[in-house]
């Protein structure tokens, strides 16, 4: 509970809100620099609360936090916690998305990609997978999905992902660097997977415009 407004930071105040949040609320999500940004004095508190919700309740939007816990062994946590959640769930992925940055250990990727395949709605995983392109192995993942995934809009993150490794977009997540790139993205939206495929695997791929 908040005892006086004026007396916390920012990102403090709208942690505890989310950290109550139910339905529709819980959408907006956590602040995901909130330990950067909270008063050192609010660090213990904010600390607790994390561990408790995730560990006791189960809320595994909390964990991009574990790893940085000073108080807590926060990847311990996470490596007992990921069997807890059944596979395909957004709960597993998001465990195992934070443990595959932290560790690189393939088979948290593979946890991950269990989760994708699982998954009805999987597109917010081809975007993490996308921001992760330049770790180990997800490269090829993502020439998979660009190849053989039906859906455009993972395939569109799929295209974000190769381009950003291979150096001919310089930022994933700019939208102005999308709009100046635009025709190089439209170059790979490919009707069949033959075609995808074969552009894919050739070195003749579209290059950026001058």
């Amino acid at each position: 509970m908040i005892m006086n407004d004026e007396k916390h930071s920012s990102a403090y105040i709208d942690f505890k809100k989310q950290l109550s949040a139910t339905g529709s609320e819980r959408l907006d999500g956590y602040y995901p620099e909130l330990l950067d940004h909270i008063n050192e004095n609010e660090r213990e508190e904010i600390e607790k609360d994390i561990w408790t919700h995730f560990v006791n309740k189960d809320d595994a939007e909390l964990s991009v936090f574990m790893p940085f816990l000073r108080e807590y062994d926060g990847i311990g946590a996470l490596t007992k916690k990921l069997p807890a959640f059944k596979v395909p769930s957004s709960g597993s992925a998001e465990i195992a998305f934070v443990l595959f940055d932290v560790t690189e250990d393939k088979r948290y990727l593979d946890v991950i990609m269990d989760n994708y395949r699982g998954l009805s709605l999987n597109t917010p995983i081809a975007v993490k997978l996308a921001r992760f392109a330049k770790k180990p192995h997800v490269y090829q993942l993502l020439k998979d999905i660009y190849i053989h995934d039906e859906n455009e809009t993972n395939r569109l993150q799929a295209i974000l992902g190769i381009l950003w490794h291979d150096g001919k977009i310089d930022r994933i997540d700019d939208t102005d660097e999308f709009s100046r790139k635009l025709d190089l993205i439209r170059a790979f939206d490919l009707d069949s997977a033959e075609a995808r495929e074969k552009l894919i695997f050739t070195d003749a791929q579209p290059s950026t415009p001058e």
